[in-house]
């Protein structure tokens, strides 16, 4: 079951702290403006936990999209032909990285 607690936002308008905690799963406290969402969100996870379908998505949350291409750049796309091809090489250039083949 999740606890709301009230706090002070960067606004300073009140915002919503849920603190979800369940045994054998992490901790979380997201933020929410209204405690409307938040009741929402705690409900939905509360849900996947009851079904056991609940994946932590921490690791997803926090991961940069300029990470999660480099690290494709670096362990998927030298096993794939379309690496050598000019067009996919334009494309990466484009959001700045340097491909070599080979």
């Amino acid at each position: 079951m999740a606890s709301f607690i009230p706090r002070k936002g960067p606004n300073g308008k009140r915002v919503w702290q849920v603190h979800r905690r369940w045994r054998g799963q992490p901790a979380q406290v997201p933020t929410f403006d209204n405690k409307i969402a938040g009741w929402a969100w705690a409900a939905g996870i509360e849900h996947e936990i009851g079904r056991g379908v609940f994946v932590s998505r921490a690791d997803a949350e926090g991961t940069l999209l300029s990470d999660a291409l480099q690290r494709y750049l670096e362990k998927i796309a030298p096993i794939k032909k379309a690496i050598e091809s000019p067009r996919f090489s334009r494309r990466l250039f484009r959001f700045g990285y340097a491909v070599t083949a080979g």
